[in-house]
């Protein structure tokens, strides 16, 4: 109970008494509590889990309101939910056009590619792509390696997300192109790489690409029909979870990640040999995989960059799993909101930058030189030199500066200089960061976060387009 008294000189009312006294009970089943209410309250469950069952819509409503309600309200209320969410998500694929020729206006040079199926005489949605033109100025400056990935669309109509992501100077994710599509096989990859390829400047500029995927489903078939000659790479986490299976055990698990890292021929052998040694099986199963998908050694030094995992496309599906619940507008309008901030937070966020090299990359720098104590060089001639490890165990590799060459290999690989180069470098009393490769330098970073992703107006403001409205799958 309260008590209010009023001021007339100020023509309002003040609260002068509160009784917080309550001595009725707890009322657990109330008449204004009904279904259509309930409804708008459980429209963001629905959304993003649209097979939540009533009994856990119960216990929900029971642990927010302290109050029950019967099956047939919950049932009646996640119905009415599903009614106005499956409208939504039905909605937005009608001005998927709309959506289209908005981005294409405000960000002029992209590609955009809606692709529709003709189903008795109506038109059903089935691919969408987007790779905005900010995107593909940035990787003119990047190195020649992508990541490729597909994730589920978790909404009422299902289908697949599929992108590809690349590297900055400073080795962390830069995204490129996505496309939503029906399902992950062949022919859906083929029409996501053909429209890639193309964005990237055709087969010609792209056959020197190095691409690292997680083996998805025709996309291995679609790239070798497109660019026969482009490397490819398998994430070696993923091989490992399949080897686990018919395989497990600590011992396998070293040794085959032991071949994966071994950066020349010779190492990844030995280490083959260790693996039959233990378990033949083992050794036949990883025999069969050529070493060019899965083994540094076999990797080839266009790409500079020696990642073994897929990381960058998995972070970048990481950050959308919430996303993929949504409509096919939202999640297309998250998608792009989410790059246009990253690239304007990573162009703010070079002026901290204190080094001419970027900071992941003159961090792993720091830590190779550390080792250069366990090493001795001997020096031939002019910038060549021969080093051994302190140990004598036979471990010698041959370095050659002018050429920015060791015979380990992981210079050329990855284009940071390795503990053998970096110990001839410290005889001669050289600045090893004078032998970074210019993809690597904060300079490179700010011109590849130069172009900019322009804003776009909400659907209130676009244009209404003149085709026909597009059905979903």
């Amino acid at each position: 109970m309260t008590y209010f008294g009023y001021i007339e000189a100020i023509d309002t009312w003040q609260l002068r008494i509160v009784v917080d006294g309550h001595t009725c009970s707890r009322e657990h089943k109330l008449g204004l509590f009904n279904a259509k209410w309930l409804s708008k309250k459980l429209e963001k469950i629905v959304r993003e889990n649209p097979a939540v069952k009533g009994v856990d819509i119960r216990e929900k409503i029971s642990r927010k309101w302290n109050i029950a309600i019967s099956k047939n309200m919950a049932y009646r209320a996640k119905a009415h939910a599903s009614d106005e969410v499956e409208g939504s998500f039905a909605m937005q694929y009608r001005r998927i056009y709309d959506y289209a020729h908005e981005l294409l206006a405000r960000n002029s040079g992209s590609t955009i590619k809606v692709k529709l199926q003709e189903n008795d005489q109506m038109r059903v949605f089935e691919r969408f792509y987007a790779c905005l033109k900010a995107c593909k100025d940035s990787f003119l400056s990047c190195r020649p390696i992508i990541g490729v990935d597909g994730g589920f669309l978790k909404g009422i109509y299902g289908g697949e997300l599929l992108t590809a992501v690349a590297r900055d100077a400073n080795d962390q994710m830069m995204p490129l192109a996505y496309a939503a599509v029906e399902v992950e096989n062949k022919e859906t990859w083929t029409w996501f790489m053909e429209l890639f390829i193309e964005d990237l400047g055709g087969p010609e500029m792209c056959s020197s690409l190095t691409l690292i995927s997680n083996k998805q489903k025709g996309l291995l078939h679609a790239v070798e029909d497109l660019l026969l000659e482009i490397a490819h790479r398998y994430c070696v986490r993923h091989l490992y979870a399949n080897f686990r299976k018919k395989f497990p055990g600590k011992n396998l698990k070293k040794l085959m990640w032991r071949a994966a890292l071994a950066t020349h021929p010779q190492k990844w052998e030995s280490e083959m040999r260790s693996i039959r040694e233990v378990n033949l099986d083992a050794f036949r199963h990883l025999i069969a995989i050529a070493p060019r998908f899965w083994s540094r050694s076999r990797f080839t030094t266009t790409a500079q960059c020696d990642t073994l995992v897929n990381k960058m496309s998995e972070a970048f599906n990481s950050i959308l799993v919430h996303t993929r619940t949504k409509p096919i507008i939202t999640i297309l309008e998250e998608i792009r909101l989410y790059i246009m901030k990253r690239w304007a937070t990573n162009r703010s966020r070079v002026n901290s930058f204190k080094s001419a090299i970027c900071p992941k990359i003159l961090s792993r720098l720091r830590k190779e030189a550390l080792l250069t104590q366990y090493w001795i060089p001997s020096w031939s001639v002019e910038k060549i030199f021969e080093v051994r490890h302190v140990s004598h165990t036979g471990d010698k590799y041959v370095v050659n500066i002018n050429e920015s060459s060791c015979s380990c290999r992981k210079w050329s690989l990855s284009g940071i200089p390795c503990v053998h180069a970096l110990t001839a470098m410290t005889f001669l009393n050289l600045n090893e960061e004078d032998y970074i490769p210019a993809c690597f330098h904060t300079s490179t970073y700010q011109q590849i976060y130069s172009s900019i992703i322009y804003p776009i107006n909400g659907h209130n403001l676009w244009e209404v387009t003149q085709y026909e409205d597009v059905m979903p799958p």
